[in-house]
């Protein structure tokens, strides 16, 4: 962002200004007036080396600086400063505290940097429609500073809603006015990870009849990026065909160079993997489908590549004498455990000594060892990306219905905690008996029904009379939020549609679907998040899909997401060896969009459905439906 001038001339007119009332108001002899815009200089030019540095944060922080010791509209100036730069740090909520403090009246120069903020707020909130709207609000022509993050975020916005052809045009645009090399690769690797979020929702890439070859190229690759992306042991063949239509397209280098390797082609995996599953006992029949979805992707790997594996059940020999004898037989590598007892064992025997990715978590006062990382199906993540749904879909304020169990309480936690860290509220939170067959009574004492009665009947006493009544429901929510497994929730969803809460959205997380179309009659409306595994229809997703249900169809019935969780286990392997770290290297996995944060956790976001006529329906990035 290049205000730097505007800003300088304001702090000087202002210094002028304090500097000619105090000369007017005593008789002093002059001093230069200096001081206040050589100080204002310094803290921007020390702001904008921090963002060229990439210290975002730093920046966000300098800029608040300056926006404390400066009136009106350069303090306004400042706050979107300090607001976009906590966006590119990653700080939404920051973000959206300091764009909730920016003055509602702007100089027109301003407009634009507000709705880029904004923008990109909405996008990474699930908006790419209210992204495009803020754009278009930006006046013409763009400001030359802006126009390549607009057109950037424009193509964003619009492989977000499925629209492949102008999105990739919009990149197409911004790219001619690059002249940096390593900006131009950017601009490619964007083009290719919109292809994949555009195939992911079985977007339309016919090309327009006037497309140049550059342009009929990108949407020629779409559907094979996602293929490559989800599967890429199995794409070379896709990718092969498509090269020898365009062997000389821009994406050829960028496939090459920046793609496979960075998806795990063309790296090594260790000689030796230990898998360490429970494969007897109580939970063998979830070992059981980890194990096969592991197989699964290490055998679509060619022969003369593919690593030895050791099977290890951690049921039978305890999870840590398992591990200290996969070390023994020359594991380099060790997959497992699968139970949060048994990775808190692994955890704290102190005998971690090779890479090991962990499939669960640690307990919370357990530290994780150097080696250890740890990728789970974890509920509270879940519950954190419904809080950020909900206040992307501009509801506020809601209603909490949890099961009155440990895993009911730490959804809570999780949920409540992001939604008030998004300037959301609960207004109303009961747990129910997940054990019940009836949950008339904590639905009504949520939705406060119960109070409507007791005025109404207060109200007739008073009168000494009877009339006709018609409870109402609480008017103070925008949505409910549920916690349940699909049991329970085909009784909760028509429990709260009968108590007058049908116009209430519903959100919940994915443990409340399972792919029966008829039993899912009973959550109609329902939005949650869930792994492509299940919602997306994309051709690599369909294609497992198919395989499990083929080979396994007992196990495909209620295993696929342990299926799906070990297939991505295997895909992680080689990126933890080679050391790919942070949201630079995240993969798109049949169990989300994965990456590996600083503390070792592989964090997962997920896609979004709704329930319509009992199937997932993918929503994409797009406001969510009206509630059926």
């Amino acid at each position: 962002m290049n205000g730097t001038k505007t800003a300088r001339f304001a702090m000087t007119w202002i210094a002028s200004i304090i500097l000619a009332i105090g000369l007017s108001a005593c008789e002093v002899q002059p001093v230069a007036p200096e001081t206040p815009s050589a100080s204002a200089d310094r803290q921007v030019d020390q702001a904008e080396a921090l963002s060229r540095k990439g210290d975002y944060k730093g920046a966000a922080r300098a800029y608040e600086a300056l926006a404390a010791q400066s009136p009106g509209d350069l303090r306004d100036r400042f706050l979107l400063r300090a607001a976009r730069e906590s966006v590119r740090a990653d700080d939404t909520a920051q973000a959206t505290t300091l764009l909730n403090q920016v003055s509602p009246s702007l100089p027109r120069a301003d407009f634009g940097l507000r709705s880029l903020v904004t923008a990109e707020l909405a996008l990474r909130g699930g908006r790419g429609d209210k992204a495009l709207a803020e754009l278009d609000r930006i006046p013409q022509p763009i400001p030359s500073e802006l126009s390549s993050d607009v057109l950037e975020l424009r193509a964003r916005s619009l492989f977000a809603l499925n629209r492949p052809v102008p999105a990739v045009s919009a990149a197409l645009e911004r790219e001619r006015t690059l002249t940096s090399k390593d900006d131009i690769r950017a601009n490619q690797r964007m083009i290719w990870q919109g292809l994949q979020k555009s195939a992911a929702g079985n977007a339309d890439f016919t090309p327009p009849a006037n497309a140049n070859q550059t342009l009929a190229g990108w949407l020629d690759l779409g559907r094979a990026a996602l293929v490559t992306a989800r599967n890429p042991f199995s794409a070379n063949e896709d990718i092969a065909q498509w090269r020898s239509r365009y062997p000389n397209h821009p994406a050829n280098s960028l496939i090459t160079e920046d793609v496979l390797p960075q998806l795990g082609v063309g790296l090594s995996y260790p000689t030796q993997i230990a898998l360490i599953l429970p494969l007897s006992g109580r939970q063998q029949a979830a070992g059981m489908a980890v194990r096969d979805g592991f197989l699964a992707a290490l055998l679509q790997q060619d022969a003369g590549r593919r690593p030895m594996l050791n099977v290890y059940d951690s049921a039978e020999m305890g999870a840590t004498t398992a591990y200290r004898k996969a070390v023994a037989d020359g594991a380099q590598f060790i997959v497992g455990p699968l139970t949060k007892d048994e990775v808190t064992a692994i955890a704290s025997s102190g005998e971690v000594s090779v890479l090991t990715l962990a499939l669960n978590q640690t307990a919370d006062n357990v530290s994780s060892p150097p080696l250890l990382f740890q990728y789970s199906l974890d509920p509270e993540e879940e519950a954190r990306q419904v809080a950020q749904r909900v206040t992307a879909d501009g509801r506020m304020r809601g209603l909490v219905l949890l099961p009155n169990n440990e895993w009911g309480q730490r959804v809570y936690r999780a949920f409540d905690t992001e939604l008030k860290t998004l300037g959301g509220e609960i207004a109303g939170m009961k747990f129910y008996d997940p054990s019940a067959r009836d949950y008339s009574q904590p639905i009504t004492e949520l939705l406060l029904i119960n109070e409507s009665r007791a005025r109404a009947n207060a109200l007739f006493a008073t009168l000494g009379t009877r009339m006709e009544f018609e409870p109402r429901r609480r008017g103070d929510a925008q949505f409910v939020f549920v916690g349940a497994q699909p049991v329970q929730g085909r009784s909760l969803r028509p429990g709260l549609k009968f108590h007058l809460a049908e116009d209430l959205p519903i959100y919940a997380t994915s443990d409340i679907f399972e792919p029966d179309t008829q039993a899912n009659n009973d959550l109609e409306g329902v939005i949650f998040p869930d792994m492509p595994w299940v919602i997306s229809p994309d051709a690599a997703s369909t294609q497992l899909r198919s395989a499990l249900t083929r080979h396994w169809p007992v196990r495909a019935r209620g295993r696929g997401r342990l299926y799906a969780f070990g297939f991505d286990a295997c895909r992680i392997v080689p990126l933890l060896k080679a050391g790919q770290f942070g949201a630079a290297h995240a993969i798109p996995g049949m169990t989300g969009l994965l990456s590996i944060d600083e503390k070792g956790h592989v964090k997962r976001e997920l896609d979004w459905a709704q329930v319509s006529g009992g199937r997932a329906l993918p929503l994409g990035t797009a406001a969510t439906a009206a509630v059926r």
